[in-house]
C-alpha cells in the first residue's frame, strides 16, 4: 500500500496587483479608454473595473467619466486662452463649436433661396454676351458694396 502525500490546498485569495491611480488619472484625463489604460499598466480591462469598484466603491465608467469630464474642462480653458491671445483660427473654432457661428447658410430655406435665385439668372443666360452682362453686373454691385463699407 502506497502512502498518499498531504495534499497542499492552493490559498482561494489572489494577491492583488497594485494599481498606480494617480497613473490611471494621468491617461483618464487625456481621454484614454479604460482598455488603453489597462494596456499601459499591464494588466487586463476586467481587474481595472474590479479595482475600481474595491478601492473607490464606484463602476470604472463613472470614474472615467468624471475624469474626462475635468480632461475636457482643462482643454476648453486653454484654447479660451489660445483664442483669447489672438489666435484667429481657435477664435473662429470656438465660436463655430459654442457659438453655432457658420460659414454656410444655417437652413435649407436660404441655401435653396440662394441656389433659386442663381437658377433664375442661369435661365437668363442665352449668350455668351448675356453671361458677360451678368459679370458685370455682379462687379458693378461687389464694387460699390465695397466703397459703401470703406465709407
Amino acid at each position: 500500500m502506497t502512502k498518499k502525500l498531504p495534499v497542499k490546498k492552493k490559498s482561494l485569495t489572489k494577491q492583488q496587483i497594485p494599481i498606480d491611480w494617480r497613473e490611471v488619472d494621468k491617461y483618464l484625463v487625456a481621454g484614454a479608454k479604460g482598455s488603453e489604460v489597462a494596456a499601459a499598466l499591464g494588466i487586463s480591462y476586467d481587474t481595472l473595473a474590479l479595482r475600481c469598484k474595491q478601492d473607490y466603491n464606484q463602476l470604472f465608467s463613472e470614474y472615467t467619466a468624471k475624469k474626462r469630464q475635468k480632461g475636457d474642462s482643462l482643454l476648453h480653458v486653454k484654447q479660451f486662452q489660445v483664442a483669447m491671445s489672438g489666435n484667429t483660427t481657435m477664435l473662429v473654432w470656438l465660436g463655430k463649436q459654442r457659438l453655432n457661428q457658420t460659414d454656410q447658410p444655417r437652413n435649407a430655406e436660404t441655401f435653396n433661396g440662394s441656389l433659386a435665385g442663381l437658377l433664375d439668372v442661369m435661365h437668363m443666360i442665352k449668350s455668351a454676351d448675356d453671361f458677360a452682362t451678368i459679370v458685370n453686373l455682379a462687379n458693378k454691385n461687389i464694387a460699390q458694396k465695397t466703397n459703401i463699407e470703406e465709407a
